[in-house]
C-alpha cells in the first residue's frame, strides 16, 4: 500500500489512487458498514469499510484505502485511535505539516530513509 497521507480537500488529486487520511467520526450508517468522517482540515467524506464499526466506534480514525471520488473513499484498512491518546491533538500543527510535505512533494524521498 502507498504511504501517500494526504489532506481530506486534496482527495480529488488521489482519485483512483490510494492514500491515507486522518479525521473524527462525525455519523455512522444504520449498518456500521459507512460512515462520515471530518478530517483534520473540515472536509467531510464518506467511507465505506471493510469490517462493521462498533456502535461505540467515536474520535479520531486514521483511514487507508482508494479514493473513489472528491469525497468517498473505500478503506482497506483504518485505526480507530482512543480519546484519551488523541485528546491533545494538535490539528493545526497537523495540518500545517501536511501542507508543508505536499509542497515539498517527493523532493525528500529517500532524505530520511533508504530504499
Amino acid at each position: 500500500m502507498s504511504d501517500i497521507r494526504t489532506l481530506g480537500k486534496r482527495l480529488v488529486q488521489r482519485v483512483g489512487q490510494e492514500a491515507i487520511v486522518l479525521g473524527r467520526i462525525t455519523g455512522k450508517s444504520s449498518d456500521g458498514k459507512s460512515a462520515e468522517i471530518t478530517t483534520t482540515d473540515d472536509a467531510r467524506i464518506n467511507v465505506t469499510f471493510p469490517e462493521f464499526l462498533d456502535d461505540d466506534a467515536s474520535g479520531y480514525v486514521e483511514i487507508r484505502g482508494t479514493v473513489k471520488s472528491k469525497s468517498t473513499m473505500s478503506c482497506s484498512n483504518f485505526v480507530l485511535f482512543p480519546l484519551n491518546m488523541t485528546k491533545d491533538f494538535d490539528v493545526n500543527g497537523y495540518n500545517t505539516m501536511m501542507n508543508m510535505r505536499c509542497a515539498v512533494g517527493n523532493q525528500l524521498e529517500g532524505v530520511f530513509y533508504k530504499d
